[in-house]
Parts: structure tokens; C-alpha cells; sequence
């Protein structure tokens, strides 16, 4: 019986091991691309764009160059990504106009702003 159980382990062991990626961690973290090396400045709020490997159009917002808040992936809901560039600028000024309206930062934005700024979305 105890061979039975260290046998099992054994196996259990080694399938858990070989089961796993090389680097499965890694994979889930989020590899920020090429960057563009473009940066604008909105009413005192830095815009730097970024691509996730040529698909589509990421932004963050810095202000004296430290990032204001993390998580603008996808700010259009019930889309694949951004698309052009300057649909991404003028995502990241709605936000910042948002922000100073409000004091909050908005993740999403409402279909119809995205259809008054004529934002292509897939």
C-alpha cells in the first residue's frame, strides 16, 4: 500500500511539473511592445502611445512623468482595440477632459461619445 501511494505521488509530481509552460508567470504579465516614442502634452498631462506588437493603440496618461493611473487597455467597450493612433489621442483627451469635470477617471467610454468623436471601433 505504501508503495502504491509514493508511486502516485511520484506521478502526480512529475505530471505536475512537465504540465506547466517554461515561463508560464511571465506569459500572463503584460509586455508593453514597441513603444512609439511619441509623447504629447494635453492641459498639462502627458500622452505617451504605445502598440502591442502592431495590433493595436495603447496610452498612458503621466504627469510629471509618473503615471496617474494604470489600466487604459481598452477604453471602447465591446471592441477588439484602437486602431489608429489618433483615435487613441482622442480617447486619452475625452479621459482627461472627464477628469478634470470630475475627479474620477473614466476606463470606458460610452458608445455614442465614441460615435460623436468618429472613432473607428472593430
Amino acid at each position: 500500500m505504501k508503495k502504491n501511494c509514493m508511486v502516485i505521488l511520484l506521478l502526480l509530481a512529475t505530471f505536475n511539473a512537465f504540465a506547466q509552460e517554461r515561463d508560464s508567470i511571465a506569459l500572463r504579465r503584460f509586455a508593453p511592445g514597441d513603444l512609439l516614442r511619441e509623447r504629447i502634452e494635453y492641459k498639462g498631462f502627458m500622452i505617451t502611445f504605445r502598440t502591442e506588437a502592431g495590433r493595436d493603440y495603447r496610452f498612458d496618461i503621466l504627469m510629471d512623468n509618473k503615471p496617474v493611473e494604470y489600466g487604459f487597455p481598452n477604453p471602447l467597450p465591446f471592441s477588439r482595440g484602437i486602431r489608429r493612433k489618433d483615435d487613441a489621442y482622442k480617447i486619452a483627451q475625452w479621459i482627461i477632459n472627464e477628469y478634470q469635470k470630475t475627479g474620477h477617471w473614466k476606463h470606458t467610454m460610452p458608445p455614442h461619445i465614441a460615435r460623436e468623436l468618429k472613432i473607428e471601433s472593430n
